[in-house]
């Protein structure tokens, strides 16, 4: 694990658990992030309960962004082979990431499913990740870049403004679609969802959180 400074709360908590022969996009993303002198920390999970452990240690952290690396699918994410369900990880996530931000280096993980229950429930800000699969080469350069680019602007903070116009920066440049799910004040019913694509006018709308899910 590699930790560096944590005296500001806008560091970057990673996550990573991936197969062994894949390559690690998230350990580069904290190189990278060093170079750049953005606050971050690095984590290796084995297990469901090493996942669980490090998801602790951010809620306590004084970091406000999770970014998670690791293979995923419309209904859950994998740790190092065993599946997590949406729900599972929903359950892992209440409680102590009110008001932070989550990213998702992982096939898919920018869903409609995953985003319901982490805003609705755990009060997350937002949730960003593609809706398809992603290849590693892109998502190498995809999310130092955006990282890069929210430091440039402000070392404290990242505010929606500044994310929008970032993210279809990377969206433009690196050809991966980003779908950007963030919390609406005072709704548990209601999401919304900015469709990012590429040559494509932003698509702003509201969705209906599926019943059941709270």
């Amino acid at each position: 694990m590699a930790v560096k400074n944590t005296k500001t709360n806008y560091g970057v908590y990673i996550i990573e658990s991936l197969r062994s022969n894949d390559f690690a996009d998230g350990e580069n993303l904290s190189a990278i992030l060093e170079l750049c002198k953005i606050d971050s920390i690095y984590s290796w999970a084995d297990t469901i309960a090493d996942f669980k452990r490090l998801i602790m240690d951010f809620k306590t952290s004084q970091f406000r962004y999770l970014h998670l690396s690791c293979h995923a699918s419309n209904t859950g994410i994998t740790i190092n082979g065993e599946e997590l369900s949406n729900a599972d990880l929903q359950v892992i996530l209440h409680g102590g990431l009110e008001n932070k931000r989550v990213f998702m280096s992982a096939c898919k993980g920018g869903n409609r499913d995953i985003a319901s229950r982490i805003i609705s429930t755990c009060k997350v800000l937002s949730l960003i990740g593609t809706p398809i699969d992603l290849p590693f080469e892109k998502s190498v350069l995809f999310w130092p870049s955006f990282y890069h680019l929210m430091n440039e602007i402000d070392q404290n903070k990242m505010t929606r403004s500044d994310i929008k116009e970032n993210l279809k920066k990377c969206v433009e440049l690196f050809g991966v679609p980003i779908n950007y799910f963030s919390r609406i004040s005072n709704s548990s019913r209601q999401i919304r969802r900015l469709k990012i694509r590429p040559d494509k006018p932003m698509d702003n709308r509201k969705l209906l959180v599926k019943l059941g899910i709270i």
